[in-house]
This record gives structure tokens, sequence and C-alpha cells, in this order.
């Protein structure tokens, strides 16, 4: 049996088990890896392509049907991307709620801004007032209170953890009093941040009692600043309990490792709830990578907001997967060939997150997707060029493709017209066909039957005829468009035909 047909079979048995969609792109990832390996024997190769095809877990290529919108208890709610910022999800994101003890976090947030200034460190003694050390044992109004010392002091630090881990109230205000004096001088610092970080957000306490107002999209992008500025507040964030004074004093946050709703990832962020707000939570995870930021305003319970917290995680991290690396081919037809070429390693020119489908592809960006899908294969065509003949295109030093075309016109896959290579212009769809015929031996045959056969130049017609009786170029509606620019969801699909070719 030859290696093609044992790959095959044993994929068709794979497929039985787990369905050919999913395995679809594990097939191209493994089958061009077995193709390089020469210090293994062929049957050696394909046992352990298909371990690998087993391995790779079943939801990581981002296929299926997209994830459902999460049933939450929350009033308003959102799950938001740290690295983009992009709402993933949001249930009335915008509508100002009273948002109970995750004022703490601005209040926090300001004191970071202090600790970076220099203005005092993590083991700065703060006097403890007596107006402050009265809120610390008020259990009347304020329902999370541990009891400073009148008259005495308690570092920065402790204060932090105290309040962002127990949800402390009267250290807040302690807080408050050493960054601006007094607790009302430090509301207005609290809202000319607000402002500074176009948060929609009305504070009126640095402790989160009675009325002070936020959307969850704010809550959600202050977080997200606090992190990107000042990350070392999750080894508070992350902590399980602070001890002060003897005494143990858990967490509120449910999520976090040995909670009662442990989520996998989870290292902060706050929680909070009056009669006024309901239960209140920001929680923020990592998985893959990846960091997500939820927040449930309104929620039902202490149990309910967690678990919404969780709902809204879930969703959105596996909106992530099924989005794939390239968010704006989600639902496109090229996701399949985007995602196999790239588990490859093939040079996509792709920007942060987006894939730009319907551009048009370049001269550049066609020849340096075509060259390192080659490369990846182990397939580059011999170099036909004198050593020491310099590249004639000058009008390519300092492209992010120099490289690439370089090797390619080497190989006598790209000749440019003269001394220019155009690495910038669209390139046509039987240009793309020569280029592609220089690079690996096809079959002779003739494929053309279109419409507009006619259409096509005569110096690419020999090439056109094979490359379409090879499968790489279909067309569209009878027609080829030979003169036609291809656009760079085209581009990836005739680059994995050529792939798959070899």
């Amino acid at each position: 049996m030859t290696s093609s047909l044992l790959f095959d079979k044993i994929l068709n048995r794979l497929r039985g088990l787990y369905g050919s969609p999913r395995l679809k792109k594990r097939e191209n990832r493994v089958w061009y890896l077995v193709k390089k390996v020469s210090f293994l024997s062929r049957a050696a190769a394909l046992v352990l392509a298909a371990a690998l095809l087993l391995s790779f877990p079943a939801l990581a290529d981002g296929s299926g049907e997209p994830p459902a919108i999460p049933d939450l208890t929350a009033r308003a709610a959102v799950v938001l991307d740290f690295d983009t910022g992009e709402v993933l999800y949001g249930k009335d994101p915008d509508e100002p709620l009273v948002p109970a003890s995750m004022v703490k976090v601005m209040t926090a947030y300001i004191v970071y801004e202090e600790l970076a200034r220099g203005s005092f460190t993590m083991d700065t003694e703060v006097p403890i007032s007596n107006h402050v050390a009265a809120i610390s044992r008020d259990h009347t109004n304020y329902e999370m209170v541990v009891p400073l010392p009148y008259g005495g002091t308690v570092p920065v630090g402790t204060l932090l953890r105290l309040m962002l881990i127990y949800s402390a109230s009267a250290s807040a205000v302690a807080l408050a009093e050493l960054v601006s004096g007094s607790e009302e001088a430090f509301v207005v610092r609290m809202n000319e941040t607000a402002a500074r970080l176009g948060l929609t957000a009305s504070y009126v306490n640095p402790h989160g009692h009675l009325f002070n107002y936020i959307t969850a999209r704010s809550q959600a992008m202050l977080v997200r600043q606090f992190i990107a500025d000042y990350p070392e507040v999750l080894e508070i964030t992350s902590q399980q309990s602070v001890t002060f004074n003897g005494q143990d004093y858990p967490t509120t946050n449910y999520l976090l490792p040995g909670g009662r709703y442990s989520y996998e990832g989870t290292d902060g962020f706050k929680t909070g709830n009056t009669n006024p707000a309901g239960y209140c939570q920001t929680a923020t995870a990592v998985r893959g990578g990846k960091r997500l930021i939820a927040v449930a305003m309104a929620s039902s319970s202490y149990d309910t907001r967690a678990t919404d917290c969780v709902k809204l995680l879930d969703y959105g991290f596996e909106l992530l997967r099924f989005m794939g690396k390239y968010g704006d081919i989600a639902y496109h037809w090229c996701r399949p060939a985007v995602d196999t070429l790239d588990s490859m390693g093939v040079e996509l020119h792709a920007g942060e997150g987006a894939y730009r489908p319907e551009a048009l592809v370049t001269r550049a960006e066609f020849t340096a997707m075509l060259y390192s899908g080659l490369a990846c294969m182990g397939a580059l065509p011999e170099k036909v060029t004198d050593p020491d003949t310099p590249c004639p295109f000058d009008d390519i030093e300092g492209s992010w493709a120099e490289e690439y075309i370089v090797q390619a016109w080497e190989r006598g896959i790209v000749l440019g017209s003269g001394t220019g290579f155009n690495p910038d212009a669209p390139i046509t769809r039987q240009e793309i066909m020569v280029i592609i015929d220089r690079s690996v031996r096809l079959p002779d045959g003739n494929g053309l039957r279109f419409t507009d056969t006619g259409d096509i130049a005569f110096w690419a017609l020999q090439a056109a005829a094979r490359v379409t009786y090879s499968g790489i170029f279909t067309g569209a509606g009878g027609s080829l468009s030979p003169n036609g620019s291809a656009t760079r969801a085209e581009a990836a699909q005739i680059v994995l035909r050529v792939v798959n070719l070899l």
C-alpha cells in the first residue's frame, strides 16, 4: 500500500470517529509535516501523523457554530477582549447603574497612579483618622468591615489588600485621605480621572456606598486600563484572602482558584453589592494567551453574579475560538484556506486580527504567499540565476516582501517587467497562473472551457491551460476573468490548492 493510500485510510477512519469538518485543517497541517520528514520511514511518519491528528483539541480549529448568547440574570453585562478593547458581547452595556463596591477599582487605580509617581510606597504607613476608624466599625452602613486602629497607622499595601480582596470600605476612605487630604477632594479626583479615561461614570465616594454610577462597558474599560498600566495589581486581586491583626478575611471573588465557582485562568478583579446595586462583579481570566474581562451588574444573588461572569467568560473564549486568529473571516468562505495556510506558517501579510479577504492581493503579497507555501512543503524550485547576478528590481528595496521577491526571482518564479516589479500593484489572475506554472510541475492538459478564454493573453495561454486543467483555477459563473485582479481570499484558496497538489 502506498503512503498516500495508507494516510487516506487512517484519515477515513478518523473522520468516522470525529467528523470531517473538524479534521480538515488538521489533515493539511499534519500532512505537510509528514511529507517533509526524511529521517523517519514513511510508515513511521504516518503513524506519527495519526497520533498528531488525534492529539489536536477538537475545538482548536474554530470550526462549528458560534456560541449561544449567554442567559444572564444581570441587568447589564459585557465581556471585553483585553488586547483589542472590543466588546464581544454586551447586554445594555451603556446603561449607567450603581456599581456598589466595584467603585473601589477607581480608588485603587488612583492609588497606583500615586505609587507610580513616587508619592508613597506600599510600605508607607497611613494614619487612621477617627472618621476612618468609626467607618471601619459601622456594620449598619458598611457590610464588609475590618476594624482599623484609632490613632494608629496601617501600610498602604495592607489597605489595598483589605479593600480589593475583602472589600473593606474604611480602607478605601483611608487611602482617599492619604492621596487627596479628604474624601471630598478625592471624589473630585475620581471624576476627573473617569473623564480623562473616557468613562461614563459619576462618583460620590471612594467605597461604593449608595449612589455612584457607571456603565458595564466603562467598568470593563477601567479594569482594562488598570491591568495595562499597572499589571502588578493582579498580584493582589488573585489572592484568596488577606490577614490583618491575626484574622483572615476571604476574597469575595468566587471565581478564583478554590472558590465556589473556580474558573480556570481567573486572577481578579472586584465584586460589589448593595440594595440599590444588586449583586455586581468584574472578573478577568486568561486562557490560551488571551485575557478577557467580564462585568455583570445587578445580578440576582452572590452566586448568580459569579455564574453570570462564568457565562460571559465562556462565551467570550468560545467566540474567540470560533472567530479564529482573523476576526474578519469568521464567516467568510476563505476561512478554511486561511486557517490552514496560517497553521503551516505561510506568509499571509495579515494585520493584527484582520486578514482583509476582499482587498485585492498585491504582487508582493501573492509572491510571498506562494513562495512561503512552497518552502513549507519543501518544494521550492532550484535556483536558476547566476549567484553573482544582482536582482534587477529597483523598486523593492525596503519592502516587507523584499527577501521573498529576490528569492523567487532567483528561482525563476517571478520575472518582473524590466527593472521594476511593482510590488504594491494588484496582480491579475493570468499573472498568477503564469507564476504558478513557473513554480511547480503541472501535467499537460487544457482546462480552458470558459466563456472568456479569448481574453487570456498569448503569453499566459499555456500556463492558463495547465493551471485550469489541474483544478487550481475553476472560474466563476463560467468565466475566468483573466485580466481581473484577484482578492486576498482568492489568493489563499489558490495557494492552498497548489500546496495540496504537491
